[in-house]
């Protein structure tokens, strides 16, 4: 309550001041400036009438300018009202009477008429007076701000400035910056300490110079481009050093904009690449190296196949070789003749691998025939038998009567085939006589591409290395090279084919090929 009671008489206070202001400001002040130069004029006029027989009505202009000047359009207004009481009275006959005589109404309405009009001008003028006076005074001020703010936003903008030298020169790495058009107007100690030049000799264009002549032309082209483009510069150059030597820098410049979007600067960098272009170029070097030596390593597997491809045919010619002279020895000229068309064609079948080897190593071409994917199936099982039987594995196939031919190299895909099977019968080394058995299916997909699976009941992949089983090297293997599923899926996508391995749900694994159907002649292609 009693807070309550003391806002109330604050408030009271307040409003008490309020109108105590507005009276003195619009009421007493303007009837006290204008009584005071009425009655001064009054008593002037007074005087000099005694001494000069005219009146001098015009002192009362003085009068309603002067209440106007000092005491606003109010002031003026009463001292208008007061002077026409006064000049009524005392000056316009009949004297010491408000009643105007009709030859002086004229004159009198032609002197109020005046008097209001020379208020109005007075109060105006001084109220535009005060109005520049005033503006004037805001002007100053607001001047004298701004000033102010400009002068802490130099102080600031400097501060920043020194504070991001400061940093430039803090940081191990060498910066520039160029200014909207790509001059440069400034370098950090790091670079100028790397080149051995001054700030002067660094500036606008002549920082090309630090560059090496072979490149100077690709960075002016990059350097244009980046400033066309607004998008920043990112490359690699060599930059010589104060010892007359060149590293390998990676230069980037990245526009610095203004609240508007437009450039204002651009500042660079230089990352030394030198370190990491010598480690690739030892990297590219041991990978040559590394090449070399695989197919020095690969040799070993490259001329067991050989041997394995050869073998066959040559066994079968020494086989029917003997046959033949038993049946010469026999008089049996017929089955001779048979047993010898038998040699020639185990023999010209080693001569083609011969051949495609031959050409394999040299990069010749591969020779491509159109082809009976069950056929090579078949003559692939007949160089799996023997060493089936010698594990103790069956051979199953179930091939698809209704297949395309394919244009393939014979020898390549047979190889292929052969691998992913001499592969499926490792996996089931050891396994219950039962149990072992190779499958080899042929069928079309529904893209009428071939498809060929070669299924095994083996110990199977660890789907964890499924991605990686084809990768070069590796290998699952003791006394393998990781190389075989790495050439077969060259080779296979060197058909335009693809080769995938999925696990088999019975135990083991699935290798699937997949070759497109041949579509076009060879004389099309």
């Amino acid at each position: 309550m009693v807070c309550e009671v003391h806002v109330y008489h604050c408030s009271m206070d307040a409003r008490s001041r309020f109108v105590d202001g507005r009276w003195m400001r619009y009421c007493i002040r303007p009837v006290a400036v204008a009584a005071f130069f009425v009655y001064v004029t009054s008593l002037l006029t007074l005087a000099l009438q005694r001494i000069f027989p005219y009146p001098f009505l015009f002192l009362f202009f003085g009068a309603v300018m002067g209440s106007a000047w000092f005491g606003g359009a109010v002031s003026g207004a009463i001292s208008v009202a007061l002077s026409t009481l006064v000049v009524a009275f005392f000056f316009v006959p009949p004297y010491y009477s408000f009643t105007i005589s009709d030859a002086a109404m004229p004159y009198f309405i032609s002197y109020i008429v005046c008097a209001a009009l020379v208020s109005w001008a007075s109060a105006y003028r001084r109220r535009a007076e005060n109005l520049i006076r005033e503006s004037r005074d805001l002007l100053e001020v607001r001047v004298q701000e701004r000033t102010a703010a400009l002068n802490r936003s130099n102080s600031e903008l400097q501060e920043s400035e020194r504070n991001l030298r400061e940093l430039t020169e803090a940081l191990p790495q060498q910066i520039w910056r160029a200014d909207s058009d790509g001059s440069i107007d400034y370098c950090n100690s790091h670079l100028l300490s790397y080149t051995g030049q001054s700030l002067e000799e660094m500036l606008s264009s002549r920082f090309l110079t630090c560059l090496h002549p072979e490149e100077v032309a690709s960075f002016v082209d990059a350097w244009r481009d980046a400033r066309r483009s607004g998008n920043g510069l990112e490359g690699e150059w060599r930059v010589r050093g104060a010892n007359g030597g060149y590293r390998w820098f990676l230069i980037r410049a990245v526009p610095h904009r203004s609240e508007s979007g437009a450039i204002q600067c651009w500042y660079g960098t230089h990352i030394d690449m030198e370190e990491r272009k010598r480690a690739e170029l030892a990297l590219a070097n041991s990978q040559s190296q590394l090449a070399h030596v695989t197919r020095v390593m690969s040799m070993g597997e490259v001329t067991a196949s050989i041997a394995h491809e050869i073998n066959q045919p040559l066994t079968a010619i020494v086989t029917h070789a003997y046959a033949c002279l038993g049946w010469l020895k026999a008089e049996n000229a017929e089955r001779a003749q048979r047993t010898i068309e038998k040699i020639i064609q185990e023999g010209t079948h080693a001569g083609a691998v011969v051949t495609r080897l031959r050409a394999l190593f040299l990069k010749g071409e591969s020779q491509r025939t159109s082809e009976s994917i069950n056929q090579i199936i078949l003559d692939t099982l007949r160089l799996l038998r023997g060493e089936s039987v010698r594990r103790g594995v069956r051979l199953r196939i179930q091939l698809d009567s209704d297949l395309p031919t394919v244009y393939v190299d014979r020898v390549q895909l047979q190889q292929v085939l052969l691998n992913l099977a001499v592969n499926g019968l490792d996996s089931m080394e050891g396994l219950d006589l039962m149990r072992a058995e190779l499958t080899i299916q042929s069928t079309c997909d529904q893209h009428q591409n071939v498809v060929v699976r070669v299924i095994d009941l083996g110990a199977g992949i660890d789907p964890k290395l499924l991605s990686r089983i084809f990768d070069p090297f590796f290998t699952t293997k003791e006394k393998g090279l990781g190389m075989g599923l790495a050439i077969s899926r060259t080779v296979i996508e060197a058909h335009e084919g693809k080769l995938t391995v999925i696990a088999n749900p019975d135990g083991g694994s699935i290798f699937e090929v997949t070759i497109p159907a041949q579509t076009h002649t060879r004389e099309e292609l």
